[in-house]
């Protein structure tokens, strides 16, 4: 047990971070959506937090291999706390208009993305330091991010429903201090510090090139990239904006919101557990397209169809029970085709990328509630979804996926 505590802590933050943003994911809408009725500058709330996301991580990025990662993910934890209380705490002052709330909330994404990643790069060295293998260790990790899904969603809707959406940011920034001090005090430096390279702004701006180079010849990162850059956009869009619309005008109950996203997280919790236990890390193509197919477009569907709410939880887990296994087989790939040291800067870029069209679907989304209506927005983003789903199937490089791995020896 000793010597899996490092493992432990950092799997712990992980799930003690998700938790609390998943508590503000939920939130933050219902807080503007009630103050202003407007669609549109819900998705431009929501589309600033993840601009300060993908900005920050590529930026951060080569910090962190210079740096490492131990530092990088207390600090990002620490600027993410500072930026969430500063909302309850402007509230209270009467200063919180939209645009010091964008503001902020842009303050929230450029911590929280650069936190995650820090995490990725920490693990392989925690995970060799204690003999656990990588689909295990990634799945842990994965699981533990589902399990703070899955405490956050129905904690922030039930927080809402009782004490109002502001006081809920609260417990996400406690969240993030306690998940600064797991790794802090418990995940040593040693066994995860990187080489700290010198060179000051040119030699920053050489690490990220080296990155966008690695990132571009590697033709299979750059096409998962993309089509999680594309279901990435589409799902948020659903989550922060459509869903708090359907509990703020269709079902009348934050409550089902985070009852939704928690069954969601549970059953992914589920199909992440099952391929950790009995994943041996081959037919990945298979796996990832299925996956990604049955946990795609057939969750919109649900949503819009609008059956009874017991119904609609069994169908979305169903689903939501093949998305388990997707990062834990992209984590896994990821771990094979980058070197040590490039890890940072490639991880940041590829989260980047997966992350840079969420500001689309956010506004996508609030223009189509805007202009359409709740349910009619979802079958649009839904049809979308189902064509990018269909990707794996059709283009050859994702049967990359099954080749034996390939670890470059070199880096530069």
């Amino acid at each position: 047990m000793i010597r899996r505590l490092p493992l432990i802590a950092l799997v712990a933050a992980c799930g003690v971070s998700s938790c609390g943003a998943t508590m503000t994911m939920i939130a933050l809408p219902w807080f503007v959506l009630s103050r202003t009725g407007s669609g549109l500058q819900t998705g431009a709330v929501a589309a600033a937090e993840t601009l300060g996301l993908v900005l920050s991580v590529v930026l951060v990025g080569p910090l962190l291999d210079r740096y490492g990662a131990w530092r990088g993910s207390i600090m990002a934890d620490l600027a993410a706390s500072v930026a969430v209380i500063a909302i309850p705490a402007a509230e209270a002052l009467d200063l919180l208009s939209l645009p010091v709330l964008v503001v902020l909330v842009f303050g929230i994404g450029a911590g929280r993305a650069p936190s995650r990643s820090a995490k990725q790069v920490l693990l392989p060295a925690v995970l060799a330091a204690t003999g656990v293998r990588v689909e295990r260790g990634t799945s842990a990790e994965e699981s533990a991010l589902r399990t703070g899904d899955l405490l956050g969603a129905p904690l922030g809707g039930i927080l809402i429903g009782l004490i109002g959406p502001t006081w809920v940011l609260l417990a996400d920034g406690a969240a993030l201090l306690t998940a600064a001090a797991l790794v802090g005090l418990l995940v040593r430096p040693a066994a995860a510090a990187g080489p700290e390279p010198a060179g000051g702004a040119h030699g920053y701006l050489r690490e990220l090139r080296q990155a966008a180079e690695h990132f571009r010849r590697d033709r299979l990162l750059l096409v998962i990239g993309v089509q999680c850059a594309a279901l990435n956009a589409l799902t948020v869009g659903l989550l922060s904006v459509l869903l708090p619309a359907y509990g703020l005008t269709v079902w009348h109950d934050s409550t089902l919101v985070g009852v939704l996203i928690a069954a969601s997280s549970g059953a992914s919790i589920l199909g992440t557990a099952l391929y950790g236990w009995l994943g041996d890390g081959g037919r990945r193509w298979r796996v990832f397209a299925i996956c990604s197919l049955v946990s795609g477009a057939p969750v919109f569907l649900a949503v819009a169809a609008d059956p009874h709410p017991v119904l609609l939880v069994l169908v979305v887990s169903a689903c939501m029970m093949a998305n388990g296994p997707i990062n834990p087989v992209i984590a896994a790939v990821k771990y094979a085709r980058v070197p040590e040291g490039l890890r940072g800067r490639v991880f940041a870029a590829f989260h980047a990328s997966a992350n840079a069209a969420m500001p689309l679907g956010l506004l996508l989304a609030g223009v189509l509630l805007d202009a359409v209506g709740p349910t009619a927005a979802v079958l649009v983003l839904g049809g979308l979804c189902l064509l990018v789903s269909l990707w794996p199937f059709v283009f050859r490089v994702w049967r990359e996926l099954d080749e034996p791995e390939r670890l470059p020896s070199r880096v530069g």
